[in-house]
């Protein structure tokens, strides 16, 4: 898999997530205990490369896609020199309701993972609300207190994507609402899930990607009562 990086097959997803690459290294910095990273939906693998490069021999790096591609993808980064950390790979059959999700969810009930389990998880599979946003949910459920929640494709809908617009697939207006092509549903998911959450501080916006980290309970309740308050002073000088 790994050797399609930088052929024109794959010259949309040959360049790895820099906010990946940015908070993990923070988690190493300020984490000596080991850590636990996720990557839902893996392309060709060039973010994976640059997790495992980084993730230290106590670490465990988690994977999910199609059987078939995280299959490959365990086989090709098992043989790096670089690769130190446990690889999990998480594959979900081509059926048609079959995803990560339900990798995810059974995650979420196992007992073990009731405290969490991951550091950082970075999200970039799938891209329609019906996956990204359950899958969302299920990551928020998973990350620990202080990690981070990553998602790429902000701006991405089926109506602006290079392969599945109506043009080049008409076959999606048999699947989607015509609103429902035109919408940016990871951007969807965003707002529904996670821009009113109290429980998770937004730390990037750039529209391409967002990264939030989750925060503990008393701390976000302490963040709203002073912002509150601000905004008392303000209509108070009014």
């Amino acid at each position: 898999m790994i050797e399609k990086i930088g052929t024109d097959a794959a010259k949309f997803l040959s360049t790895p997530c820099y906010e990946v690459k940015d908070y993990l290294g923070r988690l190493l910095k300020n984490n000596p205990s080991p850590l636990n990273v996720a990557e839902i939906g893996v392309g060709y693998g060039a973010t994976s490369i640059e997790i495992v490069k980084m993730l230290r021999e106590e670490d465990t790096f988690y994977f999910y896609s199609f059987q078939d591609e995280v299959d490959e993808l365990n086989e090709d980064l098992s043989k790096q020199d670089y690769c130190k950390c446990k690889l999990v790979p998480l594959g979900n059959s081509h059926t048609l309701y079959d995803s990560f999700c339900w990798n995810l969810g059974k995650q979420v009930i196992d007992p073990n993972n009731k405290n969490g389990l991951f550091d950082l998880v970075f999200l970039d599979g799938a891209h329609s609300f019906l996956f990204t946003g359950l899958a969302c949910v299920l990551s928020k459920k998973l990350i620990r207190k202080n990690g981070y929640l990553i998602l790429d494709d902000l701006q991405w809908s089926y109506g602006n994507s290079y392969n599945l617009n109506p043009q080049v697939y008409p076959q999606i207006l048999e699947q989607y609402t015509q609103e429902q092509v035109d919408t940016l549903q990871v951007q969807m998911a965003v707002d529904a899930f996670l821009e009113n959450d109290i429980n998770w501080k937004c730390l990037k916006n750039n529209k391409r990607r967002a990264v939030y980290k989750k925060v503990s309970t008393a701390n976000a309740m302490l963040s709203v009562f002073l912002s509150r308050i601000g905004l008392l002073k303000e209509q108070t000088t009014e």
